[in-house]
């Protein structure tokens, strides 16, 4: 690698404490004679470096299988007891502390027992439930992982309640759509030949990215026979500039929304219907003509927890037309619901007993 430069591994005594011993050169301690123990290697300091000159590499040291002394990877038998090192294992490497991410170095959490460390501590959307116990909300501490298992746990830690009708709600509406003047805007290069009292105007509409310099940081390998490599890694930085074309704003004769034809009501005691829109409908099409648009209905039902310390708190459901018809009012049901966000899930919803009638 270009630019590369070698450097000496460190490492300290564990016997008589010597420190900062030259991974390469001090196979053994200088001060009582100790092997080398090659987990103990670490990087330097800037102020400790020892560059390395002349030196041949020929691969990571192999550990002898029988006295765990680091040997060159060309030894075919252990310097310190003679063993055989066919078969024998590489140092393990260590890698360089600097290079570290930042999710490593964020990875150790703060005391799950620290009310700081819930996932909806001075929430404005999520607040816990009061029956939550104190083992859930520790176990659902600590940024997006926490928020996301307390998600997870909200939707499965369900509680079965009993709920009963309190009011059935429907609507239909029909969309009445007009030909009228709309006001557009569109790439020129993309406006419709129809357009018309079109103004232009300079806009970005894209980014090109341009080398803008590099960002450099230094790279330390270790190569695992007591000495490290140590070189710049370089990437390019980039900026985004502006890529300016013309903005054309215009109208178009089209067809458009305009207004909605409803028709609502409560109970179900009127069958629900469709309302009858009054529209101005025209032979050819001229600015002012309207015709039908789609359709839309919706239907609610309203219900109310039966007993419990939560009797009398609301849910409401949206179903199809002939489910909305089969809940009725003097009929008690059972449905699961969420402990921690108190929502029903409607899906759940079941006869509790045809012959118990809400008191």
């Amino acid at each position: 690698m270009a630019g590369e430069k070698i450097y000496e591994m460190l490492w300290d005594c564990e016997y008589c404490g010597t420190r900062k011993l030259l991974g390469k050169t001090h196979r053994h301690c200088p001060n009582c004679g100790a092997t080398q123990d090659p987990n103990r290697r670490y990087f330097p300091e800037e102020a400790d470096k020892v560059a390395v000159t002349d030196h041949i590499y020929y691969g990571a040291d192999r550990v002898c299988p029988f006295c765990k002394t680091p040997n060159g990877a060309k030894s075919t038998f252990c310097g310190n007891c003679g063993g055989s090192l066919d078969g024998s294992k590489e140092v393990e490497r260590k890698i360089d502390p600097n290079l570290a991410t930042a999710s490593q170095q964020n990875s150790n959490q703060p005391n799950s027992n620290s009310d700081s460390n819930l996932a909806f501590k001075d929430s404005k959307w999520i607040k816990a439930h009061e029956k939550t116990p104190k083992w859930v909300k520790w176990m659902l501490g600590g940024g997006t992982s926490g928020i996301l298992g307390f998600l997870l746990v909200g939707v499965l830690w369900t509680e079965s309640v009993k709920i009963h009708v309190t009011k059935h709600e429907w609507e239909r509406a029909i969309a009445i759509e007009q030909f009228q003047p709309v006001s557009e805007s569109e790439w020129c290069d993309s406006m419709p030949s129809e357009a018309y009292s079109v103004t232009r105007s300079r806009e970005v509409r894209s980014y090109n990215q341009v080398a803008d310099g590099e960002d450099c940081s230094t790279v330390r390998t270790d190569r695992g026979d007591g000495t490290y490599s140590e070189s710049e890694s370089c990437t390019t930085r980039y900026r985004d500039e502006p890529v300016y074309d013309s903005k054309c704003y215009y109208k178009i004769d089209k067809w458009a929304f305009d207004r909605n034809a409803e028709a609502k009501g409560i109970g179900l005691e009127v069958t629900p219907y469709w309302p009858v829109p009054s529209y101005r409908e025209c032979v050819s099409t001229s600015l002012g003509c309207e015709r039908l648009g789609n359709r839309s209905e919706k239907y609610l039902v309203h219900f109310e927890e039966s007993e419990g310390e939560t009797k009398g708190e609301k849910h409401d459901c949206e179903f199809d037309e002939t489910k909305w018809k089969s809940y009725q009012p003097t009929v008690l049901y059972k449905v699961e619901k969420s402990v921690i966000f108190n929502f029903i899930t409607c899906d759940s919803i079941q006869l509790y007993d045809s012959n118990l009638k809400q008191n």
